[in-house]
């Protein structure tokens, strides 16, 4: 009788991580631990609004990366194609958001700065 070594199916963890940890990290655990810690508890001066807007752009740059390095991953490891569609519709509405959250933080950054 020989022992049959079953391998995970492609696609399904990364690195020992499951795309929804992953998913669940990156779009919302880290973007919030950022903007909490750069939040100014007194009254903020320029340089808490620079380190809130600087907070917030790294926050939706670490979003888009997350949902598009998911996806890529998925491709590249010929995951079902409902997987990947999944993946794809996700990106197409992270995406978009994060880059409106990045033209608000710059132009919320403008107007706290009287710029």
């Amino acid at each position: 009788m020989t022992d049959v070594a079953t391998k995970p199916r492609p696609g399904t963890s990364l690195r020992g991580f499951s795309a929804p940890i992953v998913l669940a990290g990156g779009l919302i655990i880290v973007p919030t631990a950022l903007s909490l810690l750069n939040t100014s508890s007194s009254a903020p001066d320029d340089a808490a609004y620079v380190r809130m807007a600087f907070s917030a752009v790294a926050g939706a740059t670490l979003a888009i990366a997350t949902v598009l390095g998911l996806l890529v991953d998925r491709i590249i490891r010929r995951a079902t194609v409902s997987t990947i569609a999944i993946f794809g519709v996700i990106a197409l509405f992270v995406v978009p958001y994060e880059l409106g959250v990045i033209s608000s933080a710059a132009e919320q950054l403008l107007v706290r700065l009287s710029l």
